[in-house]
């Protein structure tokens, strides 16, 4: 096997470990696929693909192949190594644990530097039982916040998601109520579970958001823009299909670089069906952008300014449009303008 790092799966033949139930509770769907995989790889002495090759086999990204055996290795499933070095175990966990304690002291000291990859995801809650446990003991504020967890996940945390937890607070620098609003946004999204919340936790500090005000004003933000989304999907009568690439894009738009909400996204929709009657995603962008070009960012702001120009539109007539053709007069321009930039397409 040369120097290639394996996989090597603890349990086997009928071999199970007291926590089954619960570590397969906390177990998401590639967590279970990775784990199918090592065990149909693996030989008579339990050594099972590597990390790179489990990628390839699954297609998946080496950062959610690492995340997973990371949990299973946690859950003493399975180890790092190869047959030749299974003499050298012992050291090497010796060796694991002294690199696991200095990453912890890194982490406390620098608040971690996941951005520039010097804390890698899987050295986050990376604790021996007794260290945890002394952390849980000297710090209440910990422990009031671990019930709290708890409650808001609707589950009793083993110790390696409690870990998980901890690693948040004290190596990426979150405080408690950021991570509790973070477990509670997880389960709003239906995955009750810590490393999920993790996978949020690392995915805003990324982006430079770690104290709890920030943290709820970018949960409220993306779910708004959730929430908009659905809008718009039942506004022009989409049903529950995926959204082509264009599509997502072409929606997210109006409310991320427009910044319209659904009022402002269903006048534009109303006067589309009232011009080409048929509702038409591109007809109702070119609407949109032309309403912020003209720097109305509101519906009153657009409803005032429709008011405004259909009367100067029918100064000095004999008649004065009605709505329908106040807006066909009004549209002409942007749908002028909307087929040269997209092409007869609607």
């Amino acid at each position: 096997m040369g120097k290639t790092t394996k996989n090597v799966i603890l349990y086997r033949n009928g071999n199970l470990p007291d926590r089954l139930a619960d570590i397969l509770a906390n177990a998401d769907e590639n967590d279970l696929r990775i784990l199918v995989t090592l065990m149909m790889t693996a030989d008579d002495d339990g050594c099972a693909c590597s990390d790179s090759e489990i990628s390839s086999l699954l297609e998946l990204d080496r950062a959610e192949v690492n995340a997973s055996l990371k949990f299973w290795r946690g859950a003493g499933f399975i180890s790092s190594g190869s047959v030749s070095q299974r003499s050298a175990e012992t050291k090497k966990t010796e060796d694991k644990k002294k690199e696991t304690k200095k990453d912890t002291e890194r982490g406390k000291e620098a608040q971690s530097a996941h951005r520039t990859g010097a804390v890698a995801h899987t050295s986050i809650g990376m604790y021996e039982s007794a260290e945890l446990a002394m952390l849980l003991e000297t710090r209440k504020s910990l422990a009031l916040f671990i019930n709290e967890a708890q409650r808001v996940l609707g589950k009793t945390l083993n110790n390696h998601d409690v870990g998980i937890l901890v690693g948040i607070i004290e190596q990426l620098g979150f405080d408690e109520e950021a991570v509790l609003n973070i477990l509670a946004y997880a389960v709003r999204l239906k995955h009750p579970q810590v490393r999920y919340a993790e996978k949020i936790a690392i995915s805003f500090y990324d982006e430079g958001i770690i104290d709890t005000e920030a943290i709820v004003e970018k949960i409220n933000h993306i779910e708004a823009a959730a929430e908009t989304l659905t809008q718009i999907r039942s506004l022009f009568g989409l049903g529950s299909r995926g959204l082509s690439t264009a599509e997502k894009k072409l929606f997210t738009s109006w409310s991320e670089k427009l910044g319209y909400g659904i009022d402002v996204i269903r006048l534009a929709y109303d006067i589309t069906i009232d011009t080409i009657h048929e509702p038409a995603p591109k007809y109702t962008n070119s609407i949109l952008e032309r309403w912020h070009a003209e720097g109305l960012h509101t519906a009153s702001d657009i409803e005032e300014y429709i008011r405004s120009q259909k009367a100067s539109t029918s100064k000095g007539h004999e008649k004065s449009y009605d709505t329908d053709e106040f807006f066909e007069a009004s549209l002409k321009r942007s749908f002028e303008e909307f087929d040269k930039k997209y092409g007869s397409e609607k």
